[in-house]
C-alpha cells in the first residue's frame, strides 16, 4: 500500500473513531443519569424503612410519656399557677441585640426569682444562683427551674434562670453564647435586684450541665492560652464561686450510643453538635471532659486555680445519662486536680432533682444547692434562717 493510500485511510477512519467515542460518553452519561434517581429512590426507601422500624417503640414511649403526663397533672397545676401568677419572679431581656429587634418570643429572656422576698439574713445583698436548664438541647425552657427559684428564694438567695436558643433555630455553639452572655449579664446587672455580683454560683441539669460545664471549661481554656478566645464575654471562671453539674453528659464520646438508643440518632445529635463528620471530632469539641483535659495539655502550673469548685451530682436509676458519667467525670477532675465533691442519690432518676422528688416533698437536692451555696459564698450560718423548705412560705406570696 502506498504511502498515500495509508494516509486517506487514516483520515476516512478517525471521524469514526470520534463518533464512537462520543457515542460512549452519551451513553455513560445516560447511564450515570438514570442511576442518580434510582440512587436517591433506594436511600428515600432506607429512610422510610428505618422511621417505620422505629415506630412501635415511639408509641411505646409516648404513651409512658402520656401516663406520665396524666398522673402528674395536679402537680403540674400548680406549678404553672405558681410560675404565671403566684412567685417572685421578674423576666428581663438579656440578648446582644437591642430588645426591639429581637424576635417575638425571644428566647433572650431571664427569670429572677427573690428580688422582692425579704432575706431573713439580713444582708442587703445577697448570694446568687444561676440555673441552666435541661431539655436535650431542644425542648429546654426557662420555667423547668421554676421549683428550685421557688425553694430558695425564702432562704435568701437569687436565683436566676435564663433561657437560650434550642435546636434546630441554633446548635451548640449558638446554645453556648447564649448561657455565657446571661452569666455575664448576672455579673454587670444582679446588684440592681438585690443580688451580690462577687457571691455567683452556677447550676445546670442534664443538657443545661452540659452546656454550663462547655461555658466553664471553654472560660478556664482562654484564660489559660490567652492567645485566642472561645468566648467574648470578659468575666473570668474564678467569679464563679462553684458550679454544681446535675445528671450532666459531660462526656458526648461515651454518650452517643445511649442517646442513639433513647431516640436522638447519630445525624441529629451531629446536627445538633456543629458537624457531620462520622468520627469523634466534632463530639470532643463541645465535650466538657475533653476540653478539662485539653486544659491540662496547654496549662503549664496548677489546673484547679483556672477552675471554680465544681461538685457532681446525679442518681444512680438514672437511665438517660447513667451514673458511670459522673463517676468518669470525677475521677477525670481528681487526676488532674481539680478542686470538686460530689453527690450521688441512690435510686433517683434523671429528673427527680428538679422535678418528681420536690413534687413529692423531698427537698434533699435543693438542701443541698443550698448548702453548697452558702459554703462556697462565705454565707454567715449563724444567722437565722427558715428550718425547712415549706411549699406555703410566707415569703412566696
Amino acid at each position: 500500500m502506498s504511502l498515500k493510500n495509508m494516509e486517506q485511510n487514516s483520515v476516512r477512519y478517525r471521524p469514526r473513531r470520534k463518533n464512537n467515542e462520543t457515542r460512549m460518553r452519551c451513553e455513560t452519561e445516560r447511564l450515570t443519569n438514570n442511576a442518580e434517581p434510582r440512587r436517591k429512590k433506594s436511600t428515600r426507601r432506607r429512610r422510610i424503612c428505618d422511621l417505620l422500624a422505629h415506630v412501635p417503640t415511639f408509641l411505646v414511649r409516648f404513651l409512658r410519656l402520656l401516663s406520665f403526663v396524666m398522673f402528674l397533672l395536679p402537680a403540674f397545676v400548680v406549678f404553672v399557677w405558681y410560675y404565671v401568677i403566684a412567685g417572685d419572679r421578674v423576666a428581663v431581656y438579656y440578648g446582644k441585640k437591642n430588645k426591639a429587634r429581637d424576635p417575638i418570643f425571644s428566647r433572650h429572656i431571664l427569670d429572677i426569682y427573690g428580688s422582692r422576698s425579704p432575706s431573713p439574713s439580713g444582708d442587703e445583698k445577697k448570694p446568687v444562683v444561676i440555673f441552666v436548664t435541661g431539655g436535650a438541647w431542644i425542648i429546654g425552657y426557662r420555667m423547668w427551674g421554676c421549683l428550685l427559684g421557688r425553694a430558695l428564694a425564702p432562704f435568701g438567695v437569687i436565683v436566676v434562670i435564663p433561657d437560650y436558643t434550642n435546636f434546630p433555630k441554633a446548635n451548640i455553639e449558638g446554645m453556648v453564647e447564649d448561657v455565657d452572655r446571661s452569666i455575664q449579664w448576672t455579673f454587670d446587672n444582679i446588684h440592681k435586684y438585690g443580688g451580690d455580683q462577687s457571691r455567683v454560683v452556677l447550676v445546670g441539669q442534664s443538657a443545661g450541665a452540659h452546656i454550663g460545664g462547655v461555658v466553664v471549661a471553654l472560660k478556664a481554656l482562654d484564660h489559660i492560652r490567652r492567645d485566642y478566645r472561645n468566648l467574648e464575654t470578659t468575666y473570668t471562671p474564678q467569679q464563679l464561686r462553684g458550679f454544681i453539674s446535675t445528671s450532666s453528659p459531660s462526656n458526648l464520646v461515651t454518650m452517643r450510643p445511649v442517646f442513639h438508643n433513647h431516640g436522638l440518632s447519630e445525624s441529629v445529635q451531629r446536627s445538633i453538635f456543629g458537624g457531620t463528620a462520622v468520627d469523634n471530632e466534632v463530639f470532643e469539641k463541645w465535650s466538657p471532659f475533653h476540653i478539662i483535659e485539653k486544659c491540662q495539655t496547654k496549662c503549664e502550673g496548677n489546673l484547679g486555680d483556672f477552675f471554680p469548685k465544681i461538685c457532681i451530682v446525679h442518681g444512680t436509676a438514672d437511665k438517660t445519662v447513667p451514673v458511670s458519667e459522673a463517676y468518669a467525670f470525677e475521677k477525670l477532675l481528681k487526676r488532674l486536680g481539680v478542686q470538686h465533691t460530689s453527690r450521688i442519690y441512690e435510686g433517683w432518676s434523671h429528673t427527680d432533682p428538679i422535678l418528681e422528688a420536690p413534687m413529692r416533698g423531698n427537698h434533699k437536692y435543693h438542701r443541698d444547692v443550698l448548702d453548697l451555696v452558702r459554703q462556697w459564698t462565705g454565707e454567715d450560718r449563724t444567722k437565722v434562717f427558715p428550718t425547712n423548705f415549706d411549699e406555703h412560705h410566707p415569703h412566696l406570696g
